[in-house]
């Protein structure tokens, strides 16, 4: 028990070190270089104008805001600056108090705030959120915490220590040309072993969903390997993977990428299933000492589907979610349906959900028969004594 607690106190305090680090990185990658693009926060002080003007023949919004800008230096100075005045889709109007980043396209070292704005080298870049997502973040670690206690907070600790080795690893190991299946592989070998027994503890049922989880991984691997080539996939299906692909001019495998996010999103849905599924097994097992192996597997399936069914229904619903804009397009195109459903696009959310699906109905067997196993070892010894 002494070694798991010291086990448990170590892991703990590797991850908030490693936490430390990121903030350190995250201090570091917002300091401004001298010959690049700086972007400051800044607050709406004052409407002085809103209103359309002429541009090209047609008339276009625009507003002139009094802003309060914060510098990285943490000074404060408030700056005039127009916003809009140019033809857009769309025109966000921004109102009073509203949290912006404005971008200085020169540094403005070289330049004073006038002369910047003066020669329209300033443009409002967007919303500022992150306070948004401050209070949001503070809930959600508030309620893991006070639900789970203890163990929400191995869980937390596991997923910033999920992150850390994702963004301070996985990314700049990707980013010099890794085949991003090989880096993936490893990097779930690192996080399975480490997120499950930190979250679950170091018991039978977290061996049992470890193996599991691993086996799983490899079918659906598998499975992705053999969809990706069959249908022709070349990863350039959405912007983001195309812009990737000229910016680092095909040093990166596009295809091993594909299934790289799809094998690393199958990840966090397997440990739902393959430690609930073992868990299930055990306390029957406890609850029922002198139930026969194959009884315990029976019930324990039981219970099994219909968790496997929320659980595709929730893989599904999500993924068409996140395409709803996409289904939106296609709902009254004119184009026959087979050609539709053969573009890249969509031929890449349909194997990213089946997939998962298949990971999903595959581990949940797996896991039920392993932990039956394990769970009634004792009668199968004594019937191989007997025999």
């Amino acid at each position: 028990m002494g070694l798991k607690r010291f086990l448990s106190l170590f892991i703990m305090v590797c991850g908030f070190f490693s936490l430390g680090l990121i903030k350190v990185s995250a201090q570091e990658l917002s300091e401004p270089s001298a010959n690049t693009q700086e972007i400051y926060k800044a607050e709406v002080l004052e409407i002085i104008e809103d209103s359309e003007k002429e541009v090209a023949d047609q008339l276009v919004p625009y507003q002139l805001l009094r802003l309060n800008l914060k510098s990285y230096q943490e000074n404060t100075v408030e700056v005039i600056l127009e916003h809009g005045g140019q033809p857009m889709a769309q025109f966000e109007k921004l109102k009073l108090s509203d949290q912006v980043f404005v971008s200085f396209h020169v540094p403005s070292s070289s330049l004073d705030f006038a002369e910047t704005i003066t020669n329209q080298e300033a443009s409002i870049a967007g919303y500022a959120r992150d306070q948004q997502l401050t209070v949001l973040f503070i809930i959600f670690v508030g309620l893991v915490v006070i639900v789970n206690g203890w163990k929400g907070l191995r869980s937390l600790i596991s997923l910033g220590l999920s992150f850390l080795v994702i963004f301070k690893v996985a990314l700049p190991v990707l980013l010099k040309g890794v085949d991003p299946s090989l880096v993936v592989a490893l990097l779930s070998l690192f996080i399975i072993p480490l997120t499950f027994y930190l979250t679950h503890g170091f018991v039978k049922k977290t061996h049992i969903a470890v193996v599991a989880t691993v086996i799983a991984l490899i079918v659906s691997s598998l499975l992705a390997v053999t969809l990706i080539n069959t249908t022709n996939l070349s990863g350039l299906a959405t912007e983001e993977a195309a812009f990737l692909s000229f910016e680092k001019q095909e040093t990166i495998n596009l295809q091993g990428l594909l299934l790289a996010g799809i094998i690393l999103g199958l990840l966090g849905t397997l440990d739902d299933v393959t430690v609930t599924q073992a868990g299930l097994v055990f306390s029957l097992k406890k609850n029922k000492k002198n139930i026969q192996p194959k009884e315990l597997y029976l019930e324990a399936m039981e219970i099994g589907q219909d968790h496997i069914s929320s659980m595709v229904n929730t893989l599904v619903l999500v993924y068409a979610g996140a395409s709803l804009p996409l289904l939106l397009l296609f709902i009254n195109n004119p184009h026959p349906l087979n050609f539709v459903i053969s573009q890249d696009i969509v031929v890449e959310e349909v194997v990213r959900t089946l997939v998962s699906s298949v990971g999903l109905i595959f581990a949940a067997p797996l896991t039920t028969a392993l932990a039956t196993v394990v769970a009634s070892w004792d009668q199968f010894k004594n019937k191989i004594a007997v025999k």
